[in-house]
């Protein structure tokens, strides 16, 4: 009982501070008299007693210990709302006082500082990729980035290899990739998979290892090949499928997706134009890879 009564006297305290704090604040600042009165006021049409005994506790009788018990049944969600009432108080001084605060040399610093943040954030890579062959390597491996408002946009840097049993020597690629996906198709209800039916976009790839070279040597005569072998310019088509982690089991990745590409170089294709043996499936490479979006 000693305890259900504590609570009574606690709750009672709490609501006649909430009553003085948010109900009379041009009382308090025009002089103790109004404080006061008003707070009586607000005590009295709270606990349903008169100004004159709403602030001196009652002694408890013995048939009076029901009524409280019944009272402090709801003491809990009473203390409750009133955290929640003084929460938004405190949230709505915070944001005038912010308002209130003229721009100077802190502000200034504060607003540089956070795009210098912003602009080093948007650097770190945000999905990684595994591929099997397309002209850039038997394997190769990077980084990428993608952005825009449905980030239709990617961009890859890729890192390749060319063992030496597909060539002279061991050959190491590097490749700057760009993407664009015009639209993507959700499937099932769930939304777990989705389907880019087309992706499209141009890399260029460059060829480290003898053999390859931007500017002909001294061995051919002048404008013999007239470019270099170890930069090409791809142009590329594809489509890719998509799997979306439920939030619940994501880990490191939020999803994972899967893709194949047709590309060709500008070398094959200069190549094939005056020469009609040359058919569209021998200017074509095929690549297929994995790709895992972190955020």
């Amino acid at each position: 009982m000693e305890t259900n009564t504590a609570k009574w006297w606690t709750t009672k305290v709490l609501l006649t501070l909430l009553a003085l704090v948010t109900v009379h604040p041009v009382a308090t600042a025009a002089g103790p008299d109004s404080s006061v009165a008003g707070l009586a006021a607000d005590s009295a049409s709270a606990f349903g007693t008169t100004p004159a005994d709403s602030l001196m506790p009652r002694p408890l009788a013995a048939d009076s210990m029901a009524p409280c018990t019944a009272d402090t049944a709801g003491a809990d969600a009473v203390i409750a709302a009133l955290r929640d009432s003084i929460g938004r108080l405190n949230r709505t001084l915070a944001s005038r006082t912010a308002a209130d605060v003229p721009a100077g040399p802190d502000s200034i610093y504060r607003e540089r500082t956070r795009r210098y943040n912003r602009f080093w954030t948007h650097l770190v890579p945000r999905q990684f990729s595994v591929q099997f062959a397309g002209s850039i390597g038997l394997y190769s491996l990077g980084v990428g980035w993608h952005y825009g408002s449905r980030e239709q946009w990617e961009t890859d840097l890729l890192w390749g290899y060319v063992p030496k049993k597909h060539g002279s020597e061991n050959h190491q690629t590097l490749t700057i990739k760009q993407r664009f996906i015009p639209w993507e198709i959700y499937l099932g209800n769930h939304r777990r998979w989705s389907f880019s039916p087309l992706t499209t976009g141009a890399f260029v790839n460059y060829i480290y290892g003898e053999g390859f070279w931007k500017s002909e040597p001294s061995r051919y005569t002048k404008g013999y090949y007239g470019f270099g072998t170890s930069v090409r310019f791809h142009v590329f088509v594809g489509q890719r499928w998509e799997y979306h982690i439920p939030r619940r089991l994501q880990r490191i990745h939020r999803s994972v997706s899967f893709y194949y590409e047709l590309s060709t170089c500008d070398l094959y294709v200069v190549s094939a134009i005056p020469n009609r043996r040359v058919g569209l499936i021998d200017i074509l490479s095929l690549c297929a890879g994995i790709r895992w979006d972190i955020f």
